[in-house]
């Protein structure tokens, strides 16, 4: 009879113990931030991602890292593709972040521009604005909208070109060395300014 009751107190307190418990583990759950596995990205900006009118899709394989990819449909320099990765210095995807990627540009075919020619006069040329690829680096700092998982973004860095020759004339008089300067100057690379905003998946 005496082991029974003695059975039945451990049974009571091991009980008790464990109820009392779980409201601590289900308060640590509670805790623990659910973070957004994708965001889909607009952005724009000068040498952004995606060029003047970018789409994007960003895609969390953890708290801290995220891969991402698009395409911009408006750029300077045709149409931009772009694939990178992210190393986010807070969990759940906010405040800063480290980036690096390539970005690559399909160039215009017979562009017509006006410019200075050897000749010493403004006159219409043809140009070829070839493929162009570039690598970058960035800083991205990010801002959570309120209790929702939208957020916004600016993206500071540097756009290398990886492709040296830019552009070939197909029609006109040879254009002078200025020229073919501010037509370098437009093609894809420099300082990178970027602006988006990304709805919470």
């Amino acid at each position: 009879m005496k082991n029974l009751i003695h059975i039945a107190l451990a049974v009571i307190s091991f009980t008790s113990f464990a109820q009392n418990d779980a409201p601590e583990k289900t308060e640590e759950v509670k805790k623990k931030p659910r973070c957004s596995k994708v965001y889909f990205d607009l952005s724009t900006g000068i040498n952004n991602n995606g060029g003047l009118l970018g789409l994007g899709i960003d895609y969390h394989v953890s708290n801290d890292i995220s891969v991402n990819a698009g395409i911009g449909p408006m750029s300077s320099w045709g149409y931009k593709f772009y694939l990178g990765g992210k190393a986010y210095l807070k969990p759940c995807h906010k405040g800063w972040a480290l980036g690096f990627g390539g970005t690559y540009n399909t160039g215009i075919n017979a562009l017509s521009m006006r410019v200075e020619t050897a000749q010493s006069k403004s006159e219409l040329v043809e140009l070829n604005c070839l493929p162009q690829a570039n690598v970058f680096a960035a800083a991205y700092r990010h801002w959570r909208l309120g209790r929702n998982k939208n957020r916004i973004y600016l993206q500071l860095g540097w756009s290398l070109p990886v492709t040296s020759k830019k552009f070939e004339q197909i029609s006109g008089n040879p254009i002078t060395s200025e020229s073919a300067a501010v037509v370098r100057f437009l093609s894809p690379g420099g300082p990178i300014i970027g602006l988006g905003f990304s709805f919470g998946g």
